[in-house]
């Protein structure tokens, strides 16, 4: 997963839950500014513990898998 989709991903989760970037932040224990490099790519930026803290408001979760495996059943759903 490029960090461009996790941008994505985070920005779409946020706006579906209706939260404000600022309630996001807030609810995560981040700063509103760190919300903005995470929805903007820029996670070389961010600590991965503020990044999961924001994840885990949105009930979201990273995974690692190995690179060039195929994608499993799940998560060509998820893709669709």
């Amino acid at each position: 997963m490029e960090l461009t989709e996790i941008a994505t991903i985070v920005t779409k989760s946020r706006k579906t839950n209706k939260y404000t970037q600022s309630k996001l932040a807030e609810y995560s224990g981040t700063s509103i500014n760190t919300i903005k490099k995470i929805e903007s790519g820029f996670l070389d930026e961010v600590g991965i513990k503020k990044v999961e803290s924001v994840l885990d408001i949105l009930a979201l979760e990273l995974s690692i898998r190995p690179k060039g495996r195929p994608l499993t059943l799940d998560e060509l759903n998820e893709k669709s």
